[in-house]
């Protein structure tokens, strides 16, 4: 069974910058059992944004977002406004 997380999250920052950051930051996120399937912005708030990604385990990736909170929030993604989606198949 594989594990998918749907992470919306709002950003403070241009959408290009915040991607540049994201992109940059994928190389560690696959070593914590992170791949990204797909992460994009709403069309009526830009500022919305949202990332699809197979994990490992939920475990791992808050793990992640403990360890990588100063990057990711250097980003311009807005920590507190995180809210995770655990799906399954």
């Amino acid at each position: 069974m594989a594990s998918y997380a749907l992470i919306k999250f709002k950003i403070n920052k241009d959408f290009f910058d915040w991607e540049q950051a994201f992109y940059s930051s994928q190389p560690m996120a696959r070593q914590a059992g992170i791949v990204e399937l797909f992460h994009g912005r709403t069309d009526d708030d830009p500022q919305t944004c949202f990332v699809l990604a197979q994990v490992s385990s939920k475990e791992a990736m808050d793990k992640f977002f403990a360890e990588a909170g100063d990057s990711i929030a250097s980003s311009g993604h807005i920590l507190e406004s995180t809210k995770v989606t655990m799906l399954n198949n």
